[in-house]
């Protein structure tokens, strides 16, 4: 006698599965999940792969080319570049996850009130938001990180509050979405607050797009930091960044280019990491990109 299974018991393991499967086959997804694992994996071992400290001169050895001993040769105070570019990994990391979170954070939370409660604090929060992206991003962190001052926490903080404007604007626009909703409204009939409803229900399901939005922010940001360094308004000379390597090799483009063109090869490749990352989190995240990818397979 034939045995019927019911259609529920293997849903479930399937639905379970579909989420990983759906990351597993975006191709930008992996491509830039493993970039951005490698370019970690590089940070914290730092110490043991730097093949000299990134601060150790050889004046006696200053702009050599290629070799065995320094891959990327030297700079003109002898110091290896891989080394400075290895060290350098950190700070680009650092800057990136540290603007992430506090934009994310200062964003989330000034969208968040803006779109739910609406009224005249909507009205003074989007007059403010449209001030402030009228600037350009770079050079509203330029103009912070000359008023506080060159150092790593000023080039966090300068870069994070302008990408703020941004993510505030994407989260109150995904909120005046979810507001009118009618999970929202049937809480909202049966009692539940205002607060309990802009934690438990809105906040949550704003949490895609905004994300998404952050991590291109990251990519903005490790740009921002290198420019800032080269301009000399970033991390301070000797402390081993990307943008100060390239601000030391800008001078002999002509006779030794790896020392710029390395740190803007890393710059680059962890830029596209983070960006095929975002378009992988966009595609798998938003409803209609898996319904649209779901067709066409």
């Amino acid at each position: 006698m034939a045995l019927s299974v019911a259609p529920g018991a293997t849903a479930a393991p399937a639905s379970r599965r579909s989420p990983l499967l759906r990351y597993l086959r975006h191709p930008g997804f992996l491509i830039g999940t493993i970039l951005l694992l490698a370019l970690l994996a590089v940070a914290a071992a730092a110490p043991w792969l730097a093949p000299y400290s990134p601060l150790e001169t050889d004046l006696g050895n200053t702009l050599a080319p290629a070799s065995a001993a320094h891959p990327f040769g030297t700079d003109q105070f002898g110091r290896d570049v891989l080394s400075r570019l290895i060290w350098g990994t950190r700070i680009s990391l650092q800057v990136a996850v540290a603007v992430m979170a506090l934009s994310l954070t200062l964003g989330m939370a000034v969208g968040a009130v803006a779109g739910f409660f609406g009224g005249w604090v909507e009205r003074v929060t989007v007059s403010v938001i449209d001030i402030l992206l009228a600037f350009p991003g770079f050079l509203l962190a330029l103009a912070l990180v000359a008023a506080r001052g060159s150092s790593l926490e000023s080039v966090i903080v300068a870069v994070a509050l302008a990408y703020t404007p941004r993510v505030a604007a994407v989260m109150r626009a995904v909120v005046l979405t979810i507001k009118p909703r009618t999970y929202v409204e049937a809480s909202r009939a049966l009692g539940m607050g205002n607060l309990r409803l802009l934690f438990l229900h809105v906040v949550p399901n704003s949490l895609p797009p905004v994300i998404v939005v952050a991590t291109v922010g990251a990519a903005t940001a490790i740009l921002a930091e290198a420019g800032l360094s080269f301009l000399g308004l970033g991390v301070q000379p000797p402390t081993p960044t990307w943008g100060n390597v390239i601000s030391d090799g800008q001078s002999f483009l002509a006779s030794n280019p790896m020392i710029s063109l390395s740190a803007g090869l890393c710059i680059a490749v962890t830029v596209v990491a983070l960006n095929l990352l975002g378009d992988g989190l966009r595609d798998t995240l938003d409803p209609q990109m898996r319904r649209s990818s779901g067709r066409m397979l």
